[in-house]
């Protein structure tokens, strides 16, 4: 799976938006889950996904191909949560 994200983050830097909706049918699952188990409300860890994706479109640019890419969309969705805004 960490292949098929890195990649899907190269295409969103290219400005694909069909890879952005791949990337969270793939991750959203996870993500949702992840944020729940911050004790976040089902509502809020909705806007925080949300926001997490945004953050994601805006910053994949600035990703670097070839490191943890979970793990970048794992951070990119817990700097969302934490600071409440993409």
């Amino acid at each position: 799976m960490t292949v098929h994200v890195d990649d899907l983050l190269v295409q969103i830097a290219h400005g694909s938006r069909s890879a952005l909706a791949e990337l969270y049918d793939l991750l959203a699952p996870l993500l949702l889950a992840l944020l729940r188990s911050r004790g976040r409300s089902l509502e809020r860890a909705h806007n925080a996904l949300v926001d997490a994706f945004a953050r994601i479109w805006r910053r994949a640019p600035s990703y670097e191909p070839g490191h943890s890419s979970l793990d970048w969309v794992i951070d990119q969705t817990t700097h969302a949560d934490a600071s409440g805004v993409a």
